[in-house]
């Protein structure tokens, strides 16, 4: 009997002590927490893929309902039913989307903006998270487009210095800045839209009427001390008020106004300089001759600004006026196409539509940054880099000379008519003539001007006469100092380097705060051109090494970037 009690004990305490089996009921544990959070990452990726769905649909749907090509008729009853058709295409229940449209049509006869809003709360019935008591998940999409409600300023810089007249250039920009135009106008309302085009090469060209808008630098100058003569000049403006050109100081590129508040605008001489012997058409300037006009640094052949613009023909019909010749300014391209967008320019807008010069939708642009939405775009292009920036010296801009000029005594020769002023002459060889530039055989003096003789500024010489051609035919016989310093009349304003500095700070100026989107484009630019327009684009994106007729492509994705029609959540 004892035995057996020991026996009992003996097997109670092999069991107290025996663990064999307790890691299998340790990894039923492990093994079943496991399958739940399985099942919960399956739930989890059955929901996300149900909202993506549904996602995918709402923003395809909001899309297509915001689009202004809907028309007028179509309203927010149509809205909401193309939106909830995409959702059931989808295969997804369209009771649970809740579409809010906005439509604008202020004559009742067109659609100026659409958007439209959509909604949707849905329910995903859980498989294995209802094993945790989750029965079901709770889900929201949502999504909103609209197009047209935001005004959009264009402007855009493009290169006509004379590297583009070379091959098929000039034709490729033509072709791509039609298309650009094109599709701009095509994919949003064209009320709202405004493109302006800054041709440029070694200037930028002002018409009259822009001109008269502008507040030019004028003050008038009293001569001291006049030659006691009807046909001398007595007063004068210190610049050029005829000039299509303007002469901006490295301030001016500084800022997106054109120039700074309270101040006035210089103009460039228009003169042409003997380093540049430009022919174009078989025609280049001869010694002595009236120079073409194509060849002056600021003249009036070359295509002046379009301002303000959204009819695609006058817009088509402009751009086939381009040619390329001349120099580059990238810089001077850049701070106008800034200029013309900024608020400041408001009052030159609404003064030209007053005057039927720019329609009466215009009136008002630019509008002030962020007005209604508005947008900003500068589009940069350029093939080259940034080169001379040349101009007359400012005493040689304007005032009287010592040249005039007399038709009696002329007499139907084309040289005899001039005279020079010789100041410290004797009395009787005070006027010097100095006739055939190619003869010093018919030179001579006068004592006194003809009655009828006028006297020039600065701006009639340099009108008439190449600069280095005017030092060397009234002065070459008569002053050698004159001659000497006539020779030095042009200088370079800021040039190259410098002028890659102006074009970074108007670029800068352009970006701050998100102010202006800039797009810049290098059509086979060199190393140097392709940096300084790579510096100046608002991102990464916004910058388009091209060749050929890849210049159509990169136009073309700008206008899609920039159109109207965008998903906003």
């Amino acid at each position: 009997m004892r035995t057996r009690v020991n026996k009992i004990k003996d097997l109670a305490k092999a069991l107290k002590s025996d663990e064999t089996g307790s890691l299998t009921i340790f990894s039923l544990f492990i093994f079943i927490l496991i399958l739940f959070m399985a099942g919960m990452a399956v739930d989890l990726m059955r929901y996300e893929h149900e909202r993506t769905g549904l996602q995918n649909a709402m923003d395809s749907g909001v899309i297509a309902a915001s689009s202004l090509s809907q028309g007028v008729d179509f309203d927010a009853e149509d809205t909401e039913r193309l939106v909830k058709d995409y959702v059931a295409k989808a295969g997804y229940d369209p009771d649970l989307v809740t579409v809010t449209p906005t439509i604008i049509s202020p004559d009742g006869s067109s659609v100026t903006s659409r958007t439209v809003r959509a909604e949707a709360n849905f329910k995903m019935d859980t498989i294995f998270m209802h094993m945790m008591g989750i029965d079901d998940l709770d889900g929201v999409a949502s999504g909103t487009a609209l197009e047209g409600s935001e005004i959009l300023e264009i402007a855009m810089v493009l290169d006509i210095s004379g590297s583009m007249a070379n091959g098929d250039k000039m034709q490729n920009l033509k072709d791509a800045a039609k298309e650009f135009v094109t599709t701009v106008l095509s994919n949003n309302d064209p009320s709202r839209v405004s493109i302006s085009i800054v041709p440029y090469n070694q200037q930028v060209y002002m018409d009259a009427e822009l001109r008269a808008r502008l507040n030019l630098t004028t003050n008038p100058i009293e001569v001291p001390g006049p030659i006691s003569h009807p046909g001398a000049i007595t007063t004068y403006s210190q610049f050029d008020l005829s000039s299509p050109c303007a002469a901006f100081d490295t301030s001016d590129f500084q800022s997106r106004s054109l120039v700074a508040a309270g101040t006035t605008i210089d103009t460039s001489a228009q003169f042409v300089d003997d380093m540049f012997y430009w022919a174009l058409d078989g025609n280049a300037n001869q010694r002595y001759q009236d120079p073409y006009e194509f060849s002056y640094w600021c003249g009036n052949f070359h295509p002046k600004i379009l301002l303000y613009q959204n009819n695609e023909t006058v817009l088509h019909n402009y751009i086939d006026t381009l040619r390329g010749y001349g120099a580059t300014a990238i810089d001077i391209g850049m701070n106008w196409g800034v200029g013309i967008l900024d608020p400041s320019f408001t009052p030159v807008v609404n003064g030209m539509v007053d005057d039927n010069l720019l329609i009466e939708g215009m009136r008002g642009r630019p509008v002030n940054y962020g007005a209604n939405g508005a947008r900003k775009y500068v589009i940069l292009m350029t093939d080259g880099k940034n080169t001379q920036h040349l101009d007359l010296k400012d005493e040689y801009k304007s005032g009287p000379t010592r040249i005039w000029h007399s038709e009696t005594q002329a007499d139907g020769d084309a040289y005899d008519g001039y005279l020079v002023e010789m100041p410290d002459n004797a009395p009787d060889e005070r006027w010097y003539v100095p006739g055939d530039p190619f003869d010093t055989s018919d030179d001579l003096y006068l004592t006194e001007l003809p009655s009828d003789a006028i006297q020039w500024d600065f701006q009639k010489l340099y009108r008439e006469f190449r600069t280095n051609d005017a030092a060397r035919y009234f002065f070459g016989n008569s002053d050698s100092a004159a001659k000497t310093e006539f020779l030095d009349v042009v200088v370079d304003t800021g040039g190259f380097t410098d002028a890659d500095v102006n074009l970074d700070h108007v670029c800068d100026a352009a970006k701050a705060n998100d102010r202006m989107n800039v797009f810049t484009v290098a059509f086979e630019a060199p190393e140097e051109g392709q940096t300084v327009l790579e510096n100046c684009a608002s991102g990464e994106g916004n910058y388009f090494p091209v060749t050929g007729e890849q210049l159509t492509a990169a136009f073309n994705a700008i206008a899609v970037q920039i159109s109207l029609l965008r998903l906003t959540e």
